[in-house]
């Protein structure tokens, strides 16, 4: 027996393939150990060297052997553990649940249970940092079945957990992100309700006297002329509005369809009867190809709206002789198409997805060839989609863009039906209709009534108005004619071929326009060395903050955002005229030797003056420029442009009509002045919502000084006592010393101006007071109420943006919910804040606290 024993040691240890002893850490192996010496040996080597955790117990769960990787990890000896508990070794002294747990365990395991867990031991750095391990504890029995050891077994896992923690940290932070926008969709959607609430009162107001107006007898042909101009403008703000109330619905999920049974063709070319006009002008040929009749089912007035959409994208983007086709007809007995085709420059391949985006257009830029707000072909995509259909674009086969419908001609099973109503809206009353109309004559409608003759304006300055909008186009040439000798143009490119042609004295431009963009223009001309020193005035309305820092810098010398006054635009050009003139002038001068040098020096110091008193006019001008709101989002800038420059127009219009003898008293006069007040309601609407961007875009600037705070507060009351006053209220300050501050006076008159509005607003017939008080490190002044007051639970809500307690569609009061806001982001920029007293029932009280800041450098007066 012993031979043989010997036989298998010699043969193990040939096998091992060493010719001496070899020594690993403690264990050393040789060819005089027995079999069973050197599995004892070998299996030694394994446990020392393998990095998991592994360790053998006995039955009671004391400890007879661990691996080396498990030892060095806590910084322990086996010597020391040997017969000990296994649960009170170092590993798990981490916490006393944890030794707790693993006694547990190992009772369990003594049992038979097979035990396994996640836990945190001391396991790395020597024990003096923990880690997670992946542990198990196997129960081993002999040949009868009985646990006679333990075997414990660990792998670690920390990186594994942390990466689970991170993966789990990242899935929280989607969700809070998934949440957040969904609750900004909610608010959007409340945002666009709001807008369509308060823009439709004022529009209400303006449609309704001009089409009063336009029936009296009395009026001249100029007065008519720019009242239809109105209804115009008007008809496309409401237009805008629609779209942005259908968006909202859509979001909403109100947005549902009514069926009625329709003829599909006739309701075709009866869309497409209102472009006949329009098709002549423009020089287009435009063909309808339909058969007599085409039976659906379907919601009317949506595919109205589908083929409205569908013709005023063909003719916005079909140049001067081109050809619109519009084709409908059935596919097979369940399915009807619509197709428009025309010869603009067509759709690329990579955007006839993105071009049914909300907001999205093929061409974004500002030298984009039609406006808009990027909603039509959204809205299209939606309405034919909610019918069960489809909408695409493809290449024309003559050249240009096919949109193609498929509409279903039944109804879904089970849906209710309404019979034929043949009754349709007039063009002229049909608001979508004539805002689109309107829309597309905008910017290709030439000058459509001769202006009556100038006088000889040879010798005065010369002014170049680049403008892309014809009724715009005309009313600056009509306010400048009388004073400037005039050059026009209608784009970019246009502007910039005259501007080199007759060198003007002064550039006034748009920046959105088609071929070329303001901002191109004058980059180009900026690099042509003979107009380098033309003075630009640059007219928008265009919110977009950077471009509007990036042309003051690169070479226009002023900025005047729309809607502006007459008056305001004659005297800034005729500033830019002088300087160019003057600069002109003295050039000549330092050009002759023959000058004398005392009299040159007088005349530059003056026309220095006149530069200085000019640069400072400029600055000011680019300093308002900056502060001005600009919308964070593509679409706050596109939909600000869009609804300001009809706006602006109406305004502008209105100005002069109130200088109409025809207009000057009775109703008309009455109509005049509700259309002001409507217009004023407006713009206050669209500047707080730029106002609101600007301060959370964290782009306000602000210009300490020194006021009298109690002074500033009356002055408020003065200026809004009349509304105030009109609603049977009375406003009041109360009596006291003068409590000067060091801040932004414009910006904490918003402040007054945005709290004692809102105390009118809620105040019905009775009192607001305004009480003023200051403290060693702090001013403060209250305007209370005796409104309704608000609940404890609505207090927080009323200072975010576009929130307003009540359901919008029952709502009395003004406002789309930006004044509160404004207010506390305005105190917060000041480094104040803004404190709420308020319960339902008892009026409210809002004070807003300004800390007493000193100057740089300097005390106080």
């Amino acid at each position: 027996m012993t031979a043989e024993i010997n036989q298998l040691s010699t043969l193990l240890w040939q096998l091992l393939g060493f010719d001496e002893p070899v020594r690993v850490r403690d264990v050393e192996l040789s060819a005089v150990n027995d079999e069973h010496q050197l599995r004892e040996k070998l299996a030694r080597v394994v446990m020392d060297e393998m990095y998991q955790f592994v360790g053998l117990l006995d039955r009671k769960g004391r400890l007879l052997d661990v691996n080396r990787a498990a030892l060095e990890g806590a910084g322990i000896r086996l010597e020391d553990l040997k017969g000990k508990p296994f649960w009170e070794a170092r590993w798990w002294r981490v916490s006393e649940e944890i030794m707790e747990d693993q006694r547990q365990a190992c009772l369990r395991a003594a049992d038979g249970t097979f035990v396994r867990y996640d836990v945190e031991v001391y396991g790395e750095a020597a024990g003096e940092h923990t880690i997670i391990i992946d542990y198990s504890l196997i129960p081993v029995t002999d040949q009868s079945g009985a646990v006679v050891f333990l075997l414990a077994e660990g792998r670690n896992i920390t990186e594994k957990k942390r990466a689970e923690a991170e993966i789990a940290r990242k899935n929280h932070e989607l969700e809070l992100l998934l949440a957040r926008i969904r609750e900004l969709d909610e608010v959007k959607s409340q945002f666009f309700a709001n807008v369509s609430h308060e823009l439709r009162t004022p529009l209400a107001l303006m449609l309704g006297p001009t089409e009063r107006m336009l029936q009296a007898a009395s009026l001249t042909d100029t007065d008519r002329r720019d009242i239809e101009i109105i209804r115009k403008n008007a008809f496309m703000l409401l237009k805008h509005v629609n779209d942005l109330l259908d968006v909202a619905k859509l979001d909403a999920g109100q947005m549902g369809l009514d069926y009625q049974e329709a003829d599909l063709a006739a309701l075709v070319r009866s869309m497409a009867g209102h472009f006949e006009a329009l098709a002549p002008e423009r020089n287009v040929r435009f063909l309808v190809r339909a058969p007599e009749a085409l039976a659906a089912q379907v919601d009317r007035s949506k595919i109205e709206r589908v083929a409205l959409n569908l013709l005023s994208n063909a003719f916005k983007f079909t140049p001067t002789g081109g050809r619109i086709v519009c084709t409908v007809g059935q596919a097979d007995d369940r399915w009807a198409v619509i197709s428009v085709q025309d010869s603009g420059p067509g759709v690329p391949p990579q955007m006839r997805e993105a071009i049914f985006e909300r907001f999205r257009q093929a061409d974004g830029s500002a030298s984009r060839r039609a406006g808009g707000t990027g909603l039509g072909l959204a809205v299209t995509k939606e309405f034919v989609e909610l019918h069960g259909g489809s909408v695409s674009v493809a290449d024309s086969p003559g050249g240009g863009a096919l949109f193609q419908v498929s509409l279903p001609l039944k109804a879904p099973d089970g849906t209710a039906v309404r019979p034929a109503d043949e009754a349709e809206a007039a063009p002229e009353r049909n608001p979508t209709v004539a805002g689109m109309l309107g829309q597309l004559s905008e910017t290709h409608t030439a000058e459509a009534e001769p202006m009556s003759p100038a006088p000889d304006r040879t010798g005065a300055p010369l002014v170049l108005v680049v403008e892309d909008n014809a009724d715009l186009r005309r009313f600056m040439v009509e306010t400048l004619r009388y004073r400037f000798d005039l050059r026009i143009a209608s784009d970019g490119r246009q502007g910039l071929d005259m501007a080199r042609e007759h060198r003007p004295d002064v550039i006034l431009t748009d920046i959105m326009m088609p071929r070329m963009s303001g901002d191109q223009m004058i980059e180009a001309i900026r690099e042509d060395p003979a107009l380098a020193d033309t003075p630009i005035l640059v007219l928008s309305a265009k919110a977009d903050d950077a471009l509007r820092i990036r042309l003051l810098r690169r070479g226009a010398q002023d900025y005047v955002v729309k809607p502006f006054s007459p008056e305001e635009l004659t005297a800034r050009v005729a500033n830019l005229a002088d300087v160019k003139r003057a600069r002109d002038v003295l050039r000549g001068e330092l050009k002759s030797s023959q000058r004398n040098i005392e009299a040159l020096a007088k005349d530059m110091a003056a026309r220095s003056r006149q530069l200085a008193r000019a640069l400072d006019e400029a600055h000011v001008a680019r300093q308002q420029a900056e502060a001005a709101a600009a919308a964070k989002s593509r679409f706050l800038g596109m939909a600000s442009h869009e609804l300001r420059s009809p706006l602006q127009i109406f305004e502008l219009y209105l100005e002069v009509l109130k200088r109409a003898p025809a207009l000057a008293e009775g109703r008309e006069a009455k109509a005049v002045a509700n259309l002001a007040g409507a217009s004023r309601r407006m713009a206050d609407i669209v500047n707080s919502i730029l106002e609101q961007s600007a301060v959370e875009s964290g782009k306000i600037s602000v210009s300490p000084e020194y006021f009298d705070l109690r002074g500033l507060a009356e002055q408020v009351v003065a200026d809004v006592g009349e509304r105030a006053v009109a609603q049977g209220q009375t406003i009041t300050v109360e009596p006291g010393n003068e409590i000067v501050v060091y801040t932004d006076c414009k910006l904490m008159r918003l402040v007054l101006v945005n709290l004692i509005e809102n105390a009118i607003k809620h105040t019905d017939g009775a009192a607001v007071t305004v009480s003023l008080s200051e403290g060693h490190d702090e001013a403060r002044c209250t305007v209370a109420d005796t409104g309704p007051g608000i609940a404890p639970a609505d207090q927080a809500v009323i200072f975010q943006p576009f929130e307003q307690l009540g359901d919008v569609r029952r709502k009395h009061t003004p406002g789309v919910g930006l004044g509160l806001s404004l207010v506390k982001s305005l105190l917060e920029t000041l480094g104040g804040r803004v404190e709420l007293e308020s319960a339902h029932g008892r009026g409210s009280r809002f004070t807003a606290v300004l800390p007493r800041q000193e100057a740089d450098g300097g005390d106080a007066p």
